[in-house]
C-alpha cells in the first residue's frame, strides 16, 4: 500500500512511463481514427451504410467481450505486465500488416481489401479486449487513487496532442497520395507509434502481489449474480453507462453522414480529425484534473450532455464546416466518457476484487457494442441519419438522468474526488 501512496522513485518512473506508453498508443490509434479515417476506408471500398456500423461494433465488441472470460486467469497471476506484453503484440501487428497490404498491393479487388481490413481490425480490437482488464488493474496498482484522473487525462492528452499533428499529416497524405496507398502509409505510421508504446511498457516495473485462489470459469460466473445483487450503486451505474454508451454510438456515424450530405473533400475530413483530437487532448488533461477534485460521476455526466449536444448539432448542421465544432464536441465527450467511465469502476470495487468488477463492467457493455452500431446503420438505411440521431440523443439523455438521480457517487477516498 505504501508504494501507492508514497511518491517513490519507482512510482514516479512508472507514472511517466505509463503516460508515455498510453500516449503513444493513443497517438497511433488517432492516426487511424475510427471516427474519420476508418469510415473513409469503408466508404471508398463499399459505400454501404450498414457496413459503417461494423467499425464501432467490432471495436467495442473486441474491447469489451473477452474481458469476463479472461478474468479468472488474470486474477490467478501475481503480475499483469507479462500478459500485457504478449497480448500487446496482437494489438499492434495488424496495423503493420494492413499498412503493407494497402501500400504494396493496392490493386487487390475492393471486396478482398475490405475483408482484410475488417479481419485485421477485429484481431487488434479483440487483443485490446484480452488486455483490457490486465491493463486497467495494472494502472490501478501502480498509480495512487488520488491521481487516477490526472494519470488517465495526461495519458490520453499526450496522445491527443500528438494526434493533432498526426491529423494534419493525415490530411496531407490523403490529398497527395492516392487511395488506398494513403491509408497504408497512415497505418504504418500508426504501427510505429505503437512500437514506441511497447518499449515504454517494457521499461515499467511491477511488484508481484498476492493472488486470488484459482477457480473454474463456472464457479467464477456463479459469483457474479450475488455481487450485482448486493452492490446496488454499481448495478445502477452499469444501467446508466449502458444507456449513455448507446446514445453516444451516434458519434461514429458523423463522418458518414457528412460525406452523404455535403461530400466534403479529404482535406476537410482531416480537419474534422484535427478538431476531434485537439479538443480531446485538452479535455483529457482538463477533465482528468477536474475529476480528481470534482468527482468522476460529475465529469461523466457533463461529458454525456456534451455528446448529446453534438448529436443534435449534427442533425441541424446546414453546411459541412459545422462538423468541425461538432467533432470538437465529440472529442470532449469521448474524453470524459472513457476517462471517468473507467475510473468509476475502479472506485466502486475493492482492490482485491477489482478485476472482477472491471470484467463485469466491460462485458455489460458488450451486447450494446455488438448490436447497436449495426442496428443504427440498418435504421439509417431504411430511414435517415437525422431520425436515428434524434433517437440516440434521447437515449443518451435518459442515461444521464439515471446517472444523476439514481447512482450514488462513490466515496471521496475511492476516486480522489467526490465521486
Amino acid at each position: 500500500m505504501s508504494e501507492l501512496v508514497t511518491p517513490s522513485r519507482t512510482t514516479r518512473r512508472n507514472f511517466w512511463l505509463g503516460v508515455a506508453d498510453g500516449g503513444m498508443f493513443s497517438f497511433g490509434l488517432s492516426i487511424m481514427s475510427r471516427f474519420t479515417v476508418l469510415p473513409l476506408i469503408v466508404e471508398q471500398l463499399s459505400g454501404v451504410r450498414w457496413m459503417q456500423g461494423l467499425i464501432p461494433a467490432i471495436f467495442f465488441t473486441g474491447w469489451l467481450l473477452p474481458a469476463l472470460f479472461v478474468t479468472p486467469a488474470i486474477i490467478a497471476r501475481p503480475r499483469r505486465k507479462p500478459w500485457l506484453m504478449v497480448v500487446g503484440l496482437g494489438e499492434r501487428l495488424p496495423y503493420l500488416l494492413l499498412g503493407l497490404l494497402l501500400l504494396f498491393a493496392p490493386t487487390i479487388p475492393d471486396q478482398i481489401l475490405l475483408v482484410a481490413f475488417f479481419s485485421l481490425f477485429a484481431i487488434s480490437s479483440f487483443c485490446m479486449g484480452l488486455n483490457s482488464i490486465a491493463w486497467q488493474d495494472f494502472i490501478s496498482r501502480i498509480v495512487s487513487p488520488q491521481r487516477w484522473g490526472t494519470f488517465l487525462g495526461l495519458n490520453a492528452g499526450f496522445g491527443g496532442t500528438l494526434g493533432v499533428g498526426g491529423a494534419l499529416i493525415a490530411g496531407i497524405v490523403l490529398v497527395q497520395w492516392p487511395f488506398p496507398q494513403s491509408i497504408g502509409l497512415l497505418s504504418l505510421c500508426s504501427f510505429a507509434c505503437m512500437v514506441v508504446s511497447f518499449l515504454m511498457l517494457s521499461l515499467m516495473r511491477e511488484t508481484p502481489q498476492p493472488t486470488a485462489p484459482a477457480q473454474s470459469f463456472q464457479r467464477f460466473l456463479r459469483g457474479l449474480v450475488p455481487l450485482l445483487r448486493s452492490d446496488v450503486a454499481f448495478r445502477r451505474y452499469l444501467v446508466a453507462r449502458s444507456a449513455i454508451s448507446l446514445g453516444l454510438v451516434g458519434h461514429s456515424f458523423f463522418t458518414a453522414a457528412a460525406l452523404e450530405r455535403f461530400h466534403p473533400a479529404e482535406a476537410e475530413i482531416a480537419l474534422y480529425t484535427a478538431a476531434l483530437l485537439g479538443v480531446q487532448a485538452l479535455a483529457n488533461v482538463g477533465l482528468g484534473a477536474l475529476a480528481d477534485h470534482w468527482g468522476h460521476k460529475h465529469v461523466l455526466l457533463l461529458s454525456t450532455l456534451i455528446g448529446v449536444v453534438a448529436i443534435i448539432l449534427a442533425v441541424v448542421a446546414p453546411v459541412s464546416w459545422w462538423f468541425v465544432p461538432i467533432f470538437a464536441l465529440v472529442g470532449a465527450s469521448q474524453a470524459g466518457f472513457q476517462l471517468s467511465g473507467f475510473t468509476l469502476v475502479f472506485a466502486f470495487s475493492p482492490p482485491a476484487d477489482r478485476p472482477r468488477y472491471i470484467g463485469i463492467a466491460n462485458t455489460a457493455l458488450a451486447p450494446i457494442a455488438a448490436v447497436s452500431p449495426m442496428l443504427v446503420g440498418w435504421l439509417a438505411t431504411i430511414a435517415s441519419y437525422d431520425l436515428v440521431f434524434v433517437l440516440l440523443a434521447l437515449i443518451g439523455t435518459l442515461g444521464a438522468a439515471i446517472l444523476h438521480w439514481r447512482v450514488a457517487a462513490p466515496p471521496r477516498h475511492a476516486t480522489g474526488g467526490q465521486g
